[in-house]
């Protein structure tokens, strides 16, 4: 009768248990790759881009210096957001006389075309520099879920977020004026560079659409 072996691992050597170091031509592709996989990493981690009707990039969520940007997310399918306009032009108005102040209306429809968002401004008389955010990195970066919704953003960050007043107290409640001027007022306190005393008011609308994938 065969008598078993007793299993043996052998163990290490000093060669094989210390790695060999790196010749420059593997450390030089090794470079080369992290390069190759981190190219574009910062700028798309970084604030989300959207392109205007005429195509130029802008950075809604990123002010510099003393700006403040008022940031609208909109969507030409809701009728709530659809019957904000004249408020939004009567702001734009008063914001005319402060330089400071920058309005972009973010549309989030995913099958916006270019021409239907131009048409949309044209019919509503819409105010402001007009953004497609088809993919939502835009409202998802400023956390944004209904359309209307206000945000306010200045150099230190995001001071805003919520409804532009109180006309609609609920879906299907509609006031024949508003008693508070919520956005009007977060942007005055933010230019005053004062702490906006109600920053979150619940925005009244429509839920954002699926974003286009």
């Amino acid at each position: 009768m065969k008598v078993p072996t007793t299993a043996r691992v052998n163990a290490p050597t000093d060669a094989a248990a210390k790695p060999s170091a790196p010749t420059p031509r593997r450390l030089a592709a090794l470079l080369l790759g992290l390069s190759m996989a981190c190219s574009g990493c910062s700028p798309e981690q970084g604030p989300p881009a959207a392109r205007d009707l005429f195509g130029e990039i802008h950075r809604p969520t990123k002010p510099r210096g003393d700006a403040i940007h008022v940031l609208i997310f909109t969507s030409c399918e809701c009728p709530i957001a659809n019957a904000y306009a004249p408020t939004l032009g009567a702001l734009q108005g008063a914001w005319d006389a402060e330089p400071r102040v920058r309005l972009y209306l973010v549309h989030v429809d995913p099958d916006l075309t270019v021409e239907g968002a131009r048409q949309h401004a044209a019919d509503y008389a819409l105010p402001g520099t007009i953004l497609l955010d088809p993919a939502h990195r835009v409202a998802a970066a400023c956390g944004a879920t209904i359309t209307p919704e206000a945000v306010v953003l200045s150099s230190q960050g995001q001071t805003y977020r919520g409804r532009i007043d109180d006309q609609w107290r609920a879906l299907g409640s509609r006031a024949a004026v508003a008693s508070t001027q919520d956005l009007a007022t977060a942007v005055r306190q933010t230019l005053a560079g004062e702490r906006v005393s109600e920053p979150h008011p619940a925005a009244i609308g429509c839920l954002l659409p699926a974003p286009r994938r």
